[in-house]
């Protein structure tokens, strides 16, 4: 199924609700999607971020199989 397919599929569905509260909860849902989850985090955590992405910049990271390895997981 295409695109527009599945966009006209879901707007049915929602036209077809008739519970207030779950339309409420699709609004808030489509609102969240909406939402950066960067703009939510302190001023230190994001300079914690773009201070990673400066360090994985310069080549210092680990390849993630290496993290879990180190983790245990």
């Amino acid at each position: 199924m295409d695109l527009q397919a599945e966009k006209l599929n879901l707007v049915q569905a929602i036209l077809d609700i008739e519970d207030i509260s779950l339309i409420k909860k699709v609004k808030k849902i489509l609102k969240k999607a909406d939402h950066d989850w960067f703009d939510d985090l302190t001023g230190e955590q994001q300079q914690d971020v773009f201070t990673a992405i400066e360090q994985l910049d310069r080549g210092e990271g680990i390849p993630h199989e290496e993290a879990v390895k180190r983790l245990g997981l």
